[in-house]
């Protein structure tokens, strides 16, 4: 069994890191895990513990979605929080429009479930995770910053492959190895 995922690489531009290092300085009394941009990704579609022999199946469907789609992309422009305003989880970068991520999601789900894979339940929210928030010691501060910083910029994100990519959990946060990666038709 391994822990798997699918997604798009991505390197936040100078402006997006320098937030990154702004919302860091403001937030600093907040318990916040910051993940580290060498291992930022864009996650098409979570899958969890999967047994090694649907490794080649999913490989396969990957293969074939990249053969019939064209590179695409999009424009990361805003930032958000999962969770409530009482109990904040999740501070992300992410999407005004993603049609096109919500389609190539779509055509992935579909050959997913006829591998044997369970339907994906909820909102799609393309994001790039920027801290996993434990404790927010003044709401109101935390909200406020969060308002003051949205970005007034944009990056354009190129979407031109998928990979299967496998975590490890460890204590010093995950550790991500690429199992294969499926070129778009160019």
């Amino acid at each position: 069994m391994k822990r798997l995922f699918i997604a798009v690489d991505i390197e936040l531009s100078e402006q997006f890191q320098t937030l990154t290092q702004q919302l860091q300085y403001e937030l600093r009394n907040d318990e916040i895990v910051w993940v580290k941009s060498n291992v930022q990704h864009l996650t098409l579609r979570f899958l969890g513990e999967t047994p090694d022999t649907k490794i080649e199946h999913i490989t396969n469907a990957l293969t074939t979605i990249a053969s019939k789609t064209h590179p695409f992309e999009l424009q990361l422009d805003k930032m958000g929080v999962f969770g409530s305003r009482y109990a904040p989880a999740t501070l992300w970068y992410g999407f005004s429009e993603f049609a096109l991520f919500k389609n190539l999601f779509e055509k992935l789900e579909e050959e997913l479930l006829q591998i044997g894979f369970q339907e994906n339940y909820g909102n799609l929210v393309p994001h790039i995770t920027v801290g996993r928030i434990k404790k927010v010691d003044n709401k109101k501060r935390f909200w406020e910053t969060i308002e003051k910083l949205q970005p007034q910029f944009s990056q354009t994100i190129p979407v031109q492959q998928l990979k299967l990519i496998q975590s490890k959990l460890t204590n010093e946060g995950p550790i991500y190895r690429t199992l294969y990666t499926a070129e778009f038709n160019i």
